[in-house]
């Protein structure tokens, strides 16, 4: 059985996750493990006897809260027989400790919501950037405004470079719940016949009825986040993919931040991110 952790800290933007957890949950047989990171900043003055309880008791306090919290949405939302767990941990940065929990469990993804606002905001220190920054498992970023529906279709832009090994991830994902997937793929040479072959070869091999290709004239005047962007808006998909580098250096993180960050914090539609091949 899949286990999938998901992140909160209790905001009403963290039910968003919450919620796409529970819809993924229903339609496939997965373990949900809503995980809450409990900061405690210690005075200098405290020995370790009074830390120790002081620890306890907080963890118990946020233990109860988290299985009210969890239990409230599960019900207004009308789920049942969800198979879940609440889990509390001490910590200090949360993105680091979600994606340690996640290793120890061996948790196939992790699912945290955004707050959704400017890109720079969010660039900036957010347990969402840090997770699509730093996590070796596939993180699924929930918007702020999504509303529960089921998981019918999969939106995937891919440069073919690693497709293989791509779309045998994706297919991880989207076996379970049997869901359609369109792959677009963006190209300024689209009309070079060399170009055109190699597509028509990938998608001869991998088309079928549930996964269909897409190619697309890249225009000059318009940027490959534009072009995503428009053809999600026109797709309405449930879930968008995308693969993002992790082997980049801390000023192209910041600076250059890439297609992934950009459109994690942008689109209206759950996001599907995983570590794209590193040479």
């Amino acid at each position: 059985m899949n286990k999938i952790v998901v992140a909160t800290d209790f905001s009403v933007n963290s039910k968003k996750g919450i919620l796409f957890a529970l819809q993924l949950a229903s339609q496939t047989n997965c373990e949900l493990i809503f995980y809450n990171v409990v900061t405690i900043f210690r005075p200098t003055i405290w020995d370790n006897v009074y830390y120790e309880q002081f620890e306890y008791d907080e963890l118990e306090r946020s233990q109860q809260f988290i299985e009210k919290f969890v239990a409230t949405i599960l019900h207004k939302a009308n789920f049942s027989k969800i198979n879940y767990k609440c889990v509390c941990e001490v910590g200090m940065i949360a993105g680091n400790q979600i994606i340690a929990y996640a290793k120890t469990i061996n948790a196939k993804y992790i699912c945290v919501s955004t707050v959704g606002a400017g890109k720079l905001d969010q660039l900036f220190g957010t347990t969402a950037s840090e997770l699509i920054t730093f996590s070796s498992i596939p993180v699924i970023i929930v918007p702020k405004n999504y509303r529960i529906n089921a998981i019918k279709s999969m939106f995937f832009a891919s440069d073919f470079k690693y497709f293989e090994e791509e779309l045998k991830k994706i297919e991880g994902f989207l076996s379970p719940i049997k869901v359609k997937l369109d792959i677009y793929h963006y190209d300024y040479k689209s009309i070079l016949a060399v170009y055109k072959n190699k597509f028509d070869k990938i998608r001869e091999k991998h088309q079928s009825k549930n996964i269909t290709f897409n190619y697309k004239k890249l225009d000059s005047g318009t940027s490959l986040l534009d072009h995503i962007e428009k053809d999600i808006s026109r797709a309405k998909p449930s879930i968008v993919v995308l693969f993002t580098k992790q082997n980049r250096n801390w000023f192209n993180r910041l600076f250059l931040s890439s297609l992934s960050a950009e459109l994690a914090f942008d689109t209206k539609t759950p996001m599907l991110v995983f570590k794209k091949h590193n040479i």
